[in-house]
């Protein structure tokens, strides 16, 4: 049986929780640099969202080093 090292992260995404103004269900979206509407995932209504500044998103992946820089170095 070949034993599997832990793997650290290959990439990183930003998520941003738009709450639904018709049933308050909290819906996730991944860095939503557009606007656009979304359907709530629980009462299926259609609301418009706010797009994210995709110039912040991208600065807090370049800070985590794309993910790799959240890894717990006390697990090794």
């Amino acid at each position: 049986m070949d034993i599997v090292k832990p793997v650290a992260p290959s990439g990183l995404e930003l998520i941003f929780v738009y709450e639904c103004p018709h049933c308050g269900q909290k819906n996730v979206l991944i860095s939503p640099t557009s606007p656009r509407s979304v359907k709530c995932e629980n009462c299926q209504n259609v609301f418009p969202i706010l797009p994210v500044n995709e110039r912040s998103v991208q600065y807090v992946k370049l800070m985590m080093g794309n993910g790799y820089s959240a890894v717990d170095l006390d697990y090794f």
